[in-house]
């Protein structure tokens, strides 16, 4: 059985779909420490201009250790609406953008106290969107307590696969004598991303997996 592993995100990117949909396994990262300014709660979107950032404001003044499951949500201002407002004003000519108003308008109506939560909402949307099939699981179900390299090996192990699909930025950091020590074969994401039509002139890349499906809709998995 082949695994992959990737941490929760907030509308996340092709690649990330991509390596879902090759696997036999999708195991969320939930229980490693959050990063600031990464991509867990920021995506981008096309815009007229080029592209802008989604952010869902978090708190983490403070709380420099916390797990990504264990991030709130600053629910001081009206973000969730903000962030319905500028998908409506740069997709509102996508071709597919009114078959999936409904789905992101229910969306940003519901409570969310936790960025997990909201980030699996949005990820649920997109592999719902691209039909992906894959089976997920978390891996705080596991309680491993292994870092790096270790880490994702034991939570393979643990989820019975004996293949691990990495994508192929991990070449600089992961140990391929971890994976081979626990009989685990370790392969690398192959993907090239293609350009696309998009509700603009020109072409953005690696832009969220939510601008593919507003303007491809069925066929979006052709660029998986």
């Amino acid at each position: 059985m082949k695994a992959a592993i990737h941490q929760l995100q907030y509308w996340p990117g092709l690649r990330f779909f991509a390596k879902m949909r090759q696997a036999d396994l999708f195991i969320y990262l939930d229980d490693v420490q959050f990063e600031k300014r990464e991509f867990q709660n920021r995506n981008r979107i096309r815009t007229a201009r080029g592209w802008q950032y989604l952010t869902a404001p978090v708190l983490s003044k403070g709380r420099f250790s916390q797990k990504i499951n264990e991030v709130e949500l600053e629910n001081t201002g009206d973000w969730q609406a903000d962030h319905l407002l500028a998908i409506k004003t740069n997709y509102a000519r996508a071709p597919f953008f009114k078959q999936y108003l409904p789905g992101l308008e229910e969306l940003y109506s519901r409570d969310y106290r936790l960025l997990a939560d909201l980030a699996i909402a949005t990820m649920d949307f997109l592999k719902e969107g691209f039909a992906i099939k894959t089976p997920v699981r978390f891996s705080s179900e596991f309680k491993v307590e292994e870092a790096s390299s270790a880490r994702l090996a034991r939570l393979c192990a643990a989820a019975g696969a004996d293949d691990y699909l990495s994508g192929a930025g991990a070449k600089a950091y992961l140990d391929p004598g971890v994976f081979s020590f626990a009989g685990i074969k370790l392969s690398w994401q192959d993907f090239k991303p293609r350009s696309y039509p998009q509700a603009f002139p020109g072409f953005e890349p690696d832009m969220s997996a939510l601008d593919l499906l507003l303007n491809c809709g069925p066929v979006s998995g052709d660029y998986l």
